[in-house]
């Protein structure tokens, strides 16, 4: 089915067909390690890093955007960034932490985590649960108010930042305030409707979210990959306050709003926005008008789950 005279006419010069593969993803990141340590931030947000041990103790690179000026404990958003399990950040990625920082008014902790297919699950997920328990045990010297912490994250780092949020209470951990998944991917069974009509789609399609969970789960047994996918995880007895956006044209639309409904089941207050006339990924056309919209949504609701939180 072609697609593009669907798509908003904001998003149609970045609808192109990217294929995903090893080879990709070797170039590719090459490229985007490079274009996100070249782009700058915006004027009121800083950044450091520090390193912490993730999965087994190999060293983790946690970028942290902050407002400027703010030497008062913060709130708090552990931001993963999507790409497949596989790709470093992006460009547009530091862009939006510096966003989510400047105008939520928080302190952003973004890991490099380890990817596959070097490192399959849980490498990621060790090294993202290992930074939220640093941010919790050590919030003082990270400038947090442990009492306002957020798990967030776009695609396959939605999907880690929602089994941070399930898992907790197992870990011993009180769970985030907030969490916040942007076209997550949550189930590894891959059978919802959108999932079949959708794979030929610009930027991911169904084939490409096949290959990404064989290399991702890629140590598992058959029964084991339920373990790495939020829609078969248990969910914990306090799920935060959640919001879940979906893209239109997106073969993980129906899976996204499938686990927003089993989380709202379970107790919690869910707010699913389906955007429209979107791909996945449409946010890294960042400046176009359906993005900042989209984007402010994603910034209020945490700065209320924050409890209004000034921005810098």
């Amino acid at each position: 089915m072609e697609y593009r005279e669907q798509i908003h006419s904001e998003l149609r010069r970045i609808a192109r067909k990217v294929p995903y593969n090893r080879a990709v993803i070797g170039c590719a990141n090459l490229f985007q390690g490079l274009s996100f340590r070249l782009t700058k931030l915006p004027r009121g947000v800083t950044s450091r890093q520090v390193v912490i041990k993730g999965h087994r103790g190999l060293p983790l690179k946690v970028e942290i955007f902050e407002p400027e000026n703010r030497t008062e404990k913060l709130p708090c958003l552990i931001y993963v960034h999507g790409g497949a399990f596989s790709y470093k950040a992006s460009a547009y990625h530091k862009k939006l932490a510096s966003l989510y920082a400047g105008k939520a008014g928080c302190r952003v902790c973004f890991p490099d985590y380890h990817l596959t297919p070097k490192y399959p699950y849980p490498a990621a997920y060790d090294d993202v649960l290992a930074l939220y328990r640093c941010v919790v045990d050590r919030s003082g010297e990270f400038g947090v108010d442990r009492g306002r912490i957020g798990v967030a994250g776009d695609s396959a780092g939605a999907s880690i930042a929602a089994l941070i949020c399930n898992r907790c209470e197992r870990e011993g951990l009180k769970p985030p305030c907030v969490q916040m998944l942007v076209y997550p991917v949550t189930d590894v069974e891959m059978q919802t409707d959108s999932m079949k009509r959708f794979s030929d789609t610009p930027i991911w399609n169904s084939k490409n979210n096949r290959r990404m969970w064989s290399y991702y789960g890629k140590t598992l047994k058959a029964e084991e990959r339920y373990d790495a996918s939020p829609m078969h995880s248990r969910l914990p007895q306090v799920i935060p306050d959640t919001y879940i956006e979906t893209a239109e044209y997106d073969c993980l639309h129906d899976e996204g709003v499938l686990y927003g409904e089993r989380l709202r089941e379970a107790g919690a207050n869910v707010e699913i926005s389906e955007t429209r006339g979107t791909i996945h990924g449409y946010d890294c056309a960042i400046n176009t008008k359906i993005a900042a919209e989209n984007i402010e949504k994603r910034i209020l609701f945490l700065r209320k789950g924050f409890g209004g939180s000034p921005p810098a």
